[in-house]
């Protein structure tokens, strides 16, 4: 991912601009990565900001999962 696509990332998966000094390890709540339940290629990632919560479909493919991050 370019520079661009992790800021952007960044700011959908925790609605914050920028990580706190430390990086992700000083990032609280943590980031949480969670399987998106009967939701397959056709589905979007979705994410609850005020945790950290980041709900990602199963997809077939890399390649779809970064289309799909980068749509949403």
């Amino acid at each position: 991912m370019s520079w661009r696509e992790r800021k952007a990332f960044l700011q959908f998966a925790t609605g914050c601009s920028s990580l706190p000094p430390g990086g992700l390890a000083n990032l609280h709540p943590r980031l949480t990565v969670v399987r998106k339940v009967d939701a397959g290629d056709g589905s979007y990632p979705s994410v609850n900001t005020c945790v950290h919560y980041l709900k990602l479909p199963e997809y077939s493919c890399k390649e779809v999962l970064r289309e799909r991050l980068l749509a949403a």
